[in-house]
């Protein structure tokens, strides 16, 4: 969501973009609401004060909604994770929404999506070569004139 909110409100200081099954802003839409409250609930209780960073999904979700739109044809590429993982909370597999969430930010972003990362979450420790290999990709569409 960070680099969403960065490409929406700084579009001049922004080439491409690439997510690493990263948290897209749909993951309230695809989620139980259960789930949503959960993982929202989990992620607060786990901050105890000492000076960690902890995300704040709900006003993070807010942020880029509020934000002004996506910059049109920016080079973009969504990376997911393949192997099934699961936020474990509000009962029922969250595997599904996660999936889903992330269908919609491609869809958004206009992205090349990639869905084949024999990886779980950890995709950029799992499969670094991926990775390098999305952003390259974004930067030569970028030096090609290709976007925007």
């Amino acid at each position: 969501m960070t680099a969403s909110l960065f490409a929406r409100t700084e579009p001049a200081r922004t080439a491409g973009i690439v997510t690493v099954d990263g948290a897209s802003p749909y993951l309230e839409d695809t989620l139980s609401p259960a789930q949503w409250s959960a993982w929202t609930d989990r992620i607060r209780a786990g901050d105890r004060g000492e000076g960690l960073e902890a995300p704040d999904y709900p006003a993070a979700v807010r942020e880029v909604r509020a934000a002004p739109a996506l910059p049109r044809g920016l080079p973009a590429v969504v990376l997911t994770s393949d192997h099934p993982w699961d936020l474990a909370v509000g009962g029922g597999s969250t595997w599904p929404a996660w999936l889903a969430a992330q269908q919609r930010l491609a869809a958004e972003l206009h992205a090349r999506h990639i869905t084949d990362t024999d990886s779980g979450h950890g995709i950029a420790v799992e499969q670094p070569r991926l990775v390098t290999d999305a952003v390259r990709d974004v930067v030569e569409r970028v030096r090609a004139g290709q976007g925007r």
